[in-house]
């Protein structure tokens, strides 16, 4: 981070801290860090959209908690979401965007991804502002719309406090730069108002032999609460810069080249920038103790440019690479969503109900001013790169000028929870959608795709409670998603359709245990995989099945853990090019992973520690859909204790992480050879926190 950007941050929140410091009380304040697992685990508004106990959820569902989020130092969903069974990562667009296999199947960024129940086109979705992660298993189209059949990844965000709170966050890496956060939050005195202002900044070096990633984000919210109506306005902006790296190559024997983890075969000007905003408003009033009416409206956007210099073909005699510059520019995704819907809680007789009616809107439109034309540079040596031989692209492929890509949907949607006595709970939801796609480009724009739909999207379910700590559960669903193209010169494909089936158990024991064990089969139709030159194809028919074990616990006052493992058989059924019999791609056969935080009461003086620990394991993987590489399997293990201490009447949080720990050479994901994402190597990191 410049010396400007850390002195300015601190200009901002230096007085506010103050301020707070002043007129918060230390009882006033607890740290959700000593809350156990189990209890973070037990709701998540993301299975019903209700506050409905998971433990009633005819649905796999886990969520990590703002304590695994902290004790872990957490940095991005990808270090979030491998403490979760089934949870792969996917190819991130050469690192600039979140993306992730779910239970064997790839979606894009923009489908499976919500902020606080909203589809988000944000390239990252964890930031200072982020409280919990929600992942709901299996098809979730009847309650969210467009989604993957894998599943949907809700990343909820902070909101304002009643009790007066500020935090501030320091930390820094090995490979060099900075990371700073400011958190406060309180009511608004003398009004049913309260606030939260959430800011940070980042400038880090990357680990590699070049690139830097710098993040600024602020972030204010209101919430007013009065009698039974409450409403939150939230605004987030991020202005990024970020390093375009496809990572390394493997060779033709489907092996990793021998170049260092460290060597870039980019270029210094590869890299994106932009900025995003999200702004999400939300208004609930509950009539009685019965019923609730409630209004979402969402507005995300995401502007951005990008240079690229890419592999493009790899000679296994010579070692010289064939590389392509290119780039898009000026891209202005945005959405706007608009939801109403009416909760009601109430018994018909014996039967007691949890209704759910309501309708959506949701506007997508992508706008792209042109990409830059491709230009190939052949000779780059891997053992002994010289860097800067290539200019940086300017001109202009003008058949993708003034691309656009427009999605409208409209749906009708319902679900009710139905208790048939103390033991079976049944539940069934519909969705009516009406959608609408558009796409075109050229210098003179011409329309290419104008379709348009309807789809009826079921659900039902059944849940059986053994005890009220164990229960039994069965479900169906379906799923849909219009592909749009993927090139303007592309056409789109017809939308992916896909149906489920999963049985599972959950169980919560004496507090101190709770899990989900889940077995479960997808079908997907019309699945679009990635081509090494940008373009895509379609494949007929895959299936994915398998297990699921996830379980958080509280063995004693000092022990806390969080688990997962995942087997994930795929296949693709049917498939004209030749794919058939295929594994589909960066979808592991096994996986597994372990956190836990450790705190002995041991003491060194005045100093109380506390060891952290995490271990995640990813079995073989498939680099692409031809299976032309396979990405062999790693086990890597984080490191890391702190301690707590007094200075000037507050209390301050000292952690030290050792990423990697044991140095571990691996490769989370690729899209093909020539793009193969490289593994962060052994990494120091030190963090500081206080809270007053």
């Amino acid at each position: 981070m410049s010396p400007r950007r850390f002195v300015t941050f601190f200009a901002l929140t230096a007085p506010a801290l103050a301020a707070q410091a002043q007129t918060a009380s230390l009882a006033e304040i607890q740290v959700r860090g000593s809350a156990d697992y189990v209890s973070e685990s037990s709701q998540a508004f993301t299975a019903t959209r209700t506050d409905q106990s998971l433990m009633d959820v005819a649905q796999s569902v886990q969520v990590v908690g703002p304590s695994v989020l902290q004790e872990q130092q957490v940095r991005n969903l990808d270090d979030a979401l491998s403490l979760v069974s089934g949870i792969a990562q996917a190819p991130t667009r050469a690192g600039t965007q979140d993306s992730f296999v779910r239970r064997g199947f790839t979606g894009s960024s923009s489908t499976g991804l919500l902020r606080d129940g909203v589809r988000s086109i944000q390239a990252r979705n964890f930031s200072a502002t982020t409280e919990r992660i929600e992942v709901l298993k299996g098809p979730t189209s009847t309650l969210y719309g467009i989604q993957e059949p894998g599943g949907v990844i809700n990343v909820v965000s902070k909101v304002p406090m009643l009790t007066s709170r500020t935090g501030l966050q320091l930390d820094t890496e090995q490979a060099g730069g900075y990371g700073a956060q400011f958190d406060t939050t309180g009511p608004i005195t003398g009004t049913d108002w309260s606030y939260r202002l959430i800011a940070s900044t980042e400038d880090r070096d990357d680990w590699r032999n070049f690139g830097r990633t710098r993040r600024d984000l602020l972030a204010p919210s209101l919430a007013w609460r009065s009698g039974g109506t409450e409403g939150v306005l939230a605004y987030e902006h991020t202005d990024y810069e970020v390093p375009f790296d496809d990572g390394t190559i493997f060779g033709a024997n489907g092996r990793p080249i021998d170049i260092p983890r460290k060597r870039r075969l980019t270029e210094s000007f590869s890299r994106m920038t932009g900025n995003t905003d999200f702004i999400n408003t939300r208004l609930q009033h509950a009539f009685n103790s019965q019923w609730t009416a409630r209004v979402n409206y969402a507005f995300n956007r995401n502007r951005y440019s990008d240079w690229r210099v890419r592999p493009n073909r790899y000679d296994d005699a010579t070692g010289l690479l064939r590389r392509r510059a290119d780039g898009r520019q000026n891209v202005d995704d945005s959405s706007n969503y608009l939801v109403a819907d009416l909760v009601g809680k109430f018994r018909t007789g014996a039967v007691g109900h949890e209704l759910l009616v309501g309708v959506d809107h949701e506007r997508t439109l992508g706008r792209t001013g042109g990409e830059l034309a491709r230009i190939t540079y052949n000779g780059f040596d891997t053992a002994n790169p010289v860097y800067e031989q290539v200019p940086v692209p300017t001109a202009y492929d003008d058949t993708t000028r003034n691309a656009r890509s427009f999605l409208r949907t409209t749906s009708l949607f319902a679900q009710d929870s139905v208790s048939l006595g103390e033991r079976w709970i049944v539940s069934g939801s519909v969705r009516y959608q009406r959608w609408r796609q558009v796409e075109g480009a050229g210098l003179n724009y011409v329309e290419t795709q104008n379709i348009s739909g309807s789809e009826v999207l079921p659900r039902v379910g059944a849940l059986y409670k053994l005890s009220p700590q164990v229960s039994l559960y069965a479900n169906y669903a379906t799923s849909f998603v219009p592909n749009l193209a993927s090139s303007p010169a592309q056409a789109a494909f017809d939308p992916t359709k896909g149906r489920s089936m999963e049985l599972g158990t959950k169980f919560q024991l004496s507090q101190r245990l709770s899990g989900t064990f889940a077995l479960f089969d997808i079908e997907k139709k019309n699945i679009v995989v990635n081509l090494d030159d940008d373009t895509a194809q379609a494949i007929g028919k895959a299936r994915s099945r398998g297990a699921e074990l996830d379980m958080t616990g509280q063995v004693s006052a000092a022990l806390r853990f969080i688990a997962a493992y995942a087997y994930t058989d795929t296949k693709v059924l049917e498939d004209a090019s030749g794919l058939q019999g295929n594994r589909l791609p960066n979808a592991p056969k096994h996986s597994a992973s372990i956190a836990a935080h450790f705190a002995p009461g041991w003491r060194t003086g005045d100093l109380p520690w506390h060891f952290n620990a995490a271990v995640r394991y990813a079995g073989e993987r498939q680099g692409d859909a031809a299976n032309s590489l396979t990405l062999p399997s790693y086990t890597v293990a984080d490191l890391g204790l702190g301690t707590r201490f007094d200075w000037n009447g507050s209390t301050l949080h000292l952690d030290v992480l050792l990423r990697n720990a044991f140095d571990r050479a691996y490769y989370p994901s690729a899209d093909g050879p020539l793009r193969v994402l490289v593994g962060a190597p052994r990494q120091l990191g030190v963090r500081l926190r206080a809270t007053f």
